[in-house]
């Protein structure tokens, strides 16, 4: 099998990332899906169970929502997610992440998703409205002209 051609611990290390994910992605997907066809409430419910709080709001429904698009695109990408808890992924300072990801990732080889990696990144910088990380939005809009991405 290909599997046996592999060293162990390669073969199992793979398998293991592309099972996250897998499982990040088809989390993302569920979710979209859930939000287009359950009611609002129904939605609400399940998440006050899963954090076990009443103190559930649109906001917090929009955080998991947006931590759940990190998390798939994160691990798509292969980089390492500092949660696997969806909920701690939603709480975290996503321009912080952003900061931390662009320092260990932003300047050297994004093995392929140089794009994805930036458009990513740009989306952290601004997704807390009130406190947008200028100075590396202008990094990052100065990598993007230095690269010239055809899109």
């Amino acid at each position: 099998s290909l599997l046996s051609s592999l060293p162990e611990s390669s073969a199992k290390e793979k398998f293991k990332t592309k099972s996250k994910a897998l499982s990040f992605a088809m989390r993302h997907r569920a979710l979209r899906v859930a939000t287009i066809l359950c009611p609002q409430e129904v939605i609400m419910r399940v998440i006050s169970e899963e954090v076990h709080s009443n103190d559930i709001g649109n906001d917090h429904l929009n955080k998991c929502a947006f931590g759940s698009f990190v998390a798939m695109e994160i691990e798509s990408m292969g980089l390492p997610l500092p949660h696997s808890d969806l909920v701690q992924l939603s709480a975290m300072h996503f321009p912080s992440y952003a900061r931390t990801i662009w320092r260990n990732h932003g300047g050297g080889s994004s093995h392929g998703f140089s794009g994805r990696l930036h458009l990513l990144l740009l989306e952290l910088c601004v997704n807390h409205h009130d406190t947008i990380d200028w100075e590396l939005l202008i990094l990052i809009f100065s990598e993007l002209n230095r690269l010239e991405l055809p899109r």
